[in-house]
This record gives C-alpha cells, sequence and structure tokens, in this order.
C-alpha cells in the first residue's frame, strides 16, 4: 500500500494554535487534553484517509470525540491536506475564505 503525504494548510495550524490557547487560559490539562486529540485525529487521518466520507467539494470530516471540533481535509493524488480544525459553532466553511 502506498502511503499519503500530510500537509497542513497555515489556516489549519492558526486553527489549532488559537484553541490550544484558548483551553490552556482555562486549564492545562484540558488543552494538552485538545492538543494530543487533534493530532491523534491527524494521524488517523494520514492512516486512513478515504475512511470518511467526502462532500460535492471533496472535503472529508472527522469529528473530534471530546472537543467541539472537527478535523476538515482534503486526500488528493496521495497528499492528504488538513484544511481547517473547525469549531462546531463557528460559520460553516469558513475556511475556505483564507
Amino acid at each position: 500500500m502506498i502511503g499519503y503525504s500530510l500537509e497542513i494548510a497555515p489556516g489549519a495550524e492558526s486553527d489549532i494554535t488559537d484553541a490550544f490557547h484558548w483551553y490552556r487560559e482555562r486549564s492545562v490539562l484540558v488543552a494538552d487534553a485538545f492538543r494530543s486529540e487533534v493530532f491523534s485525529a491527524v494521524d488517523r487521518i494520514a492512516k486512513t484517509p478515504l475512511a470518511n466520507a467526502a462532500n460535492a467539494e471533496g472535503n472529508r470530516k472527522y469529528v473530534l470525540r471530546r472537543f467541539p471540533y472537527s478535523v476538515i481535509y482534503e486526500a488528493r493524488e496521495r497528499i492528504v491536506t488538513i484544511l481547517a480544525v473547525a469549531h462546531h459553532r463557528r460559520k460553516p466553511s469558513y475556511w475556505r475564505s483564507k
């Protein structure tokens, strides 16, 4: 089986950093748990990127279990690109305008 390369878009990096800092202001333990869950999700996505259904634009979504966030990504030509780590109450598809 041929593996996938992984890229994280700058906007997704900002999403992770912003959320981490928000949680850290409230609890270091919760912030660490958030970061750990995001990294675990990214690892799973990199291993099995086609496990989640694609929408009409080709974007896929992995929903975090403990936090109200989804990892939005695309898998094209053996490259997985993390597009956003989106809060569930944020404007849908906000990352497209980044």
